[in-house]
C-alpha cells in the first residue's frame, strides 16, 4: 500500500512573513481536523509567524491553534527539553536542531545544544512525547511561560502535571483557559525543578500562577533513557483533559500512536490517487493534506462519552459537537465542495457544530477562531449551506434551520461588524450597499446578490417558489453596480451617483484585498447575465483577454502602504489575475463557461505549473484554511465549482497523467488525460463515460455516477 504522507511536505508554504506570504502556512502535525496541532517555533517574537524554513535555531515545540497568522494563535503551549542550567527566555534558550522527522503523523526533533531528542505523536485532543537525552547532566522538560495568565500544579508523587493558560485573542470571552494535564513516567526531582517567569526569572516550587508563568521540571534520568510524557487538553476542565488521555492514549505505545495518526492522513489522502511526476505528485499531495486541517474540532467528550464542548458565547459547558477555526469567505469557494464529493458525513458533523453556533449565538457563524471574528465581507456559510441543501446532505429539520439562518442574514442589522451583513438595510432599499456608507461596498454588495441567489435554491429544494423568485429577483441587483461608461462594476453613492476618480487598479475602499479588476467578476450565480453587460460572450471574453494581457500594476488606493497581496499578485504575474488571492480563484473558469475551454485550460495550468510547488514557496499568496490546496486539488483534476449552491462542476483540463477519485458513495471516477502536451489546448473536448457530445460542466448528481472522464483533442 502507497503511504501517501511520504508525498507531503508539511513545510509547504512556510517561507512567508508580514509583507509577503508563500501561503502563509505552519508545518502542522495533527490528526485530520485534530483539537491541536504541533509545530517546531523558531520565532516567537515573529507574532503569528513563529516558525520560518530558514531559521537554524529552535525555541521550542508549540501546541498550536492558530488558523492564520492574521487571525493569531489561542491556548498555546509551548515546551522544550533542556539540560543542566533553566533558560527561560526564547532569545536565551535557543538550540541549533536536527529535523529527525516532520511529517503529518510525527514531530521528531533533535535539539543540539541541550543534546536531546523530543518526539511528539498526536491524537485528536492528546499526545505522546517522548524525550531522550544523550547526558545525564540535569535533564529537564520545561514548559515555557506565555504572555498570558497561567496556572501549572506539578504533583512529584504521580509525576502529573496540570494547570491552564489563558491565551485568546477577540474570539473568546476573557475568562477562555485552555486546560492541560502531562503524566510523566520518571520520577520528578523536586530540589531541581523551579516555577519560572516570563522576563526570566525563576523560584523555587511545584505551584505557581499569574501572568507569564511556567514550570522547569528536571528528571532523575541516566543518559540514553527515554522519558515518556502523555499530554491532554481541554476548554472545559483538568479533569476532562485527564479523561481525554485515558479515551485517546490509554496504553498505546508512541508507534502505535503515530502509526494511527498516519492510518487517518493515508485514509483520506488515498480518495484521490493520481499518477504523476515525482515533484507533482508531491505538490498534490502536500495541497490535499491543506485540506484537512480546517475546520478544527472544537468538543471533546465527557466520562459518558458525550460530546460537549465550550461555548464561546456565555462560557458555559453545552453538550453536543463544535467546530472552528474557519474563515468561510474563502473555504465556500472551494475546500467545502470537496468535502460534498469525498466525506459529506464528516462535512455532516461540520454543519452540526456550526448549527449549534447558531442556536447559541443567535447568528450563522463568519469566521471563527475559537469563537466569531467578523472577519472579510459577507455571510458565505450560506453558500456552504445551500451546497449541503441542493446537494442533499442537510437534512429537513437542518434546511429549515438554514434558511431561517440565511434569511435572517439577508433582512436583519445585527448593529455589529460580527455578525450577518454589512449595510443590509440600504442594501434591501437601494439594490445595493452604498460606498459612501460603507467601507468594502462591492464586495458586500457582490457577496449578497451571491447569497441571496444561494437563499432562492435552497428554498426552491425546499419547494418555496414564490420565496425562490424573491430572492432571485434581488441576486440580479448587480447590475445596478454596472458603469459602462468604464467597463466595470465598482462603487455608487447612497444617491445613485457613481464614485467619483475611478481607477481598475486602485485598491481598497469600495473592494477588499484588490480593486476592480480582482472583484469586479465575481457574479458566479449570473455569468450569462454578466457576459450581457460586455456586449455578449465575445465582447466578455474580449474583457477576460484584457484582464490576463493588463500587467499587474496596482496602485496603493486607501490601503496607504503596499500589503502583500499586491506585492503577490505582482510576482505572480498573471496579469490582473490574482490568483494569489480567494477572489481570482473563479475567473480562469469564466471561459469554459462562455465557450472558450481551450483558454480556460491555459491558464490553469499556468497558474498550477508556475504558481505551485511543494517546497517552502510552495503557494502563490495565502493558502487560507485549506482553500487554495482545494483549488489546487480541483484544478489538477480538470473542474471547479464555480458557484457552489448549483451543484456543479466547470471543466477545465486534467493536468495529472492519470487520477482516480474515490467518491464518497463507493463509485470510483476515472480521470483520462489524453492532451497533447505543451500549452495549446486548442480542440479541448471533455467526454464522460463516452459520450460524444462535449460538454463544458457536470452535474453533482451525474459526476457522482460517472466512471470515466475524458480530456482529449480533436
Amino acid at each position: 500500500m502507497i503511504d501517501y504522507t511520504s508525498y507531503v511536505n508539511i513545510k509547504q508554504g512556510t517561507f512567508s512573513e508580514y509583507k509577503c506570504s508563500y501561503g502563509n502556512t505552519l508545518p502542522l502535525v495533527t490528526r485530520p481536523f485534530g483539537m491541536n496541532a504541533f509545530a517546531l517555533q523558531t520565532r516567537g517574537s515573529g507574532s503569528g509567524w513563529f516558525y520560518h524554513p530558514t531559521s537554524m535555531q529552535a525555541e521550542g515545540i508549540r501546541l498550536t491553534h492558530q488558523p492564520s497568522p492574521w487571525i493569531g494563535d489561542y491556548g498555546q503551549l509551548i515546551f522544550m527539553p533542556q539540560t543542566g542550567k533553566v533558560i527561560i527566555h526564547e532569545d536565551s534558550r535557543t538550540s541549533s536542531f536536527q529535523e529527525i522527522a516532520m511529517d503529518p503523523a510525527s514531530l521528531e526533533i533533535y535539539f543540539k545544544r541541550y543534546r536531546a531528542k523530543m518526539c511528539v505523536a498526536p491524537t485528536e485532543r492528546c499526545a505522546m512525547i517522548t524525550t531522550t537525552w544523550d547526558v545525564s547532566e540535569t535533564p529537564r522538560f520545561a514548559v515555557l511561560p506565555s504572555d498570558c495568565e497561567t496556572s501549572v500544579a506539578l504533583n512529584p508523587e504521580t509525576g502529573e502535571l496540570s494547570g491552564y493558560v489563558s491565551a485568546h485573542g477577540d474570539g473568546a470571552r476573557d475568562d477562555f483557559k485552555m486546560y492541560f494535564y502531562i503524566k510523566f513516567d520518571r520520577p520528578v526531582n523536586v530540589e531541581e525543578t523551579w516555577i519560572t517567569k516570563r522576563e526570566g526569572k525563576r523560584e523555587s516550587g511545584l505551584t505557581g500562577s499569574g501572568r507569564g508563568v511556567g514550570i522547569n521540571i528536571a528528571f532523575d534520568l541516566p543518559a540514553g533513557e527515554e522519558l515518556k510524557a502523555v499530554l491532554g487538553t481541554s476548554y472545559l476542565s483538568v479533569e476532562l483533559a485527564k479523561e481525554s488521555t485515558i479515551r485517546e492514549v490509554g496504553e498505546k505505545t508512541f508507534d502505535e500512536i503515530k502509526g494511527a495518526t498516519r492510518a487517518q492522513w493515508n485514509e483520506l489522502l488515498s480518495k484521490i490517487e493520481i499518477t504523476d511526476t515525482e515533484e507533482r505528485m508531491k505538490t498534490f499531495y502536500s495541497c490535499f493534506y491543506r485540506c484537512f486541517l480546517y475546520p478544527r474540532a472544537f468538543f471533546e467528550y465527557d466520562k459518558n462519552g458525550k460530546p460537549v464542548y465550550y461555548c464561546t458565547k456565555d462560557g458555559s459547558m453545552k453538550e453536543g459537537i463544535m467546530y472552528t477555526d474557519n474563515g468561510f469567505w474563502d473555504t465556500y469557494r472551494s475546500l467545502f465542495p470537496l468535502f460534498t464529493l469525498l466525506i459529506p458525513d464528516k462535512m455532516k458533523e461540520m454543519l452540526e457544530g456550526f448549527f449549534n453556533f447558531y442556536k447559541d449565538e443567535g447568528w450563522l457563524p463568519k469566521w471563527l477562531s475559537p469563537g466569531e471574528r467578523g472577519m472579510m465581507p459577507g455571510t458565505l456559510i450560506d453558500a456552504v449551506l445551500a451546497d449541503a441543501g441542493v446537494k442533499g446532505i442537510l437534512t429537513d429539520e437542518q434546511m429549515k434551520l438554514a434558511l431561517g439562518g440565511m434569511r435572517k442574514n439577508a433582512e436583519e442589522s445585527s448593529g455589529t461588524p460580527l455578525h450577518g451583513r454589512i449595510g443590509v438595510q440600504d442594501y434591501k432599499e437601494k439594490g445595493y450597499v452604498p460606498c459612501d456608507k460603507y467601507h468594502e461596498s462591492v464586495n458586500n454588495s457582490l457577496d449578497a446578490y451571491y447569497c441571496d441567489y444561494c437563499i432562492a435554491r435552497l428554498a426552491e429544494k425546499m419547494g418555496l417558489s414564490e420565496l425562490a423568485e424573491k430572492y432571485d429577483a434581488r441576486s440580479k441587483n448587480y447590475r445596478l453596480l454596472y458603469d459602462e461608461s468604464v467597463g466595470f462594476i465598482h462603487g455608487r453613492k447612497e444617491d445613485g451617483s457613481w464614485k467619483e476618480n475611478f481607477s481598475p487598479f486602485s485598491w481598497g475602499s469600495e473592494y477588499c484585498e484588490g480593486g476592480a479588476w480582482q472583484n469586479g467578476f465575481s457574479v458566479f450565480h449570473d455569468v450569462e447575465g454578466l457576459a450581457a453587460l460586455y456586449g455578449g460572450k465575445e465582447g466578455f471574453a474580449a474583457k477576460l483577454d484584457e484582464l490576463f494581457a493588463t500587467p499587474p500594476i496596482y496602485e496603493i488606493g486607501t490601503y496607504y502602504t503596499e500589503i502583500h497581496e499586491m506585492t503577490e499578485m505582482a510576482r505572480a504575474d498573471f496579469g490582473q489575475c490574482a490568483i494569489s488571492n480567494q477572489p481570482s480563484f473563479h475567473v480562469p473558469y469564466l471561459y469554459a463557461m462562455i465557450g472558450y475551454p481551450e483558454k480556460t485550460a491555459h491558464w490553469v495550468n499556468r497558474m498550477i505549473s508556475e504558481g505551485f510547488s511543494s517546497d517552502a514557496k510552495g503557494f502563490p499568496g495565502d493558502e487560507d484554511n485549506g482553500s487554495m490546496g482545494a483549488w489546487y486539488v480541483f484544478s489538477v483534476l480538470g473542474m471547479y465549482p464555480v458557484c457552489p449552491g448549483d451543484a456543479e462542476y466547470v471543466f477545465g483540463a486534467c493536468s495529472a497523467e492519470h487520477a482516480k477519485v474515490h467518491l464518497w458513495n463507493g463509485n470510483v471516477l476515472e480521470i483520462e488525460n489524453r492532451l497533447n502536451s505543451g500549452n495549446d489546448y486548442q480542440g479541448l473536448t471533455v467526454s464522460v463515460d463516452g459520450s460524444k457530445d462535449a460538454v463544458q460542466k457536470i452535474s453533482h448528481e451525474e459526476l457522482l455516477k460517472a466512471n470515466v472522464i475524458t480530456f482529449y483533442q480533436k
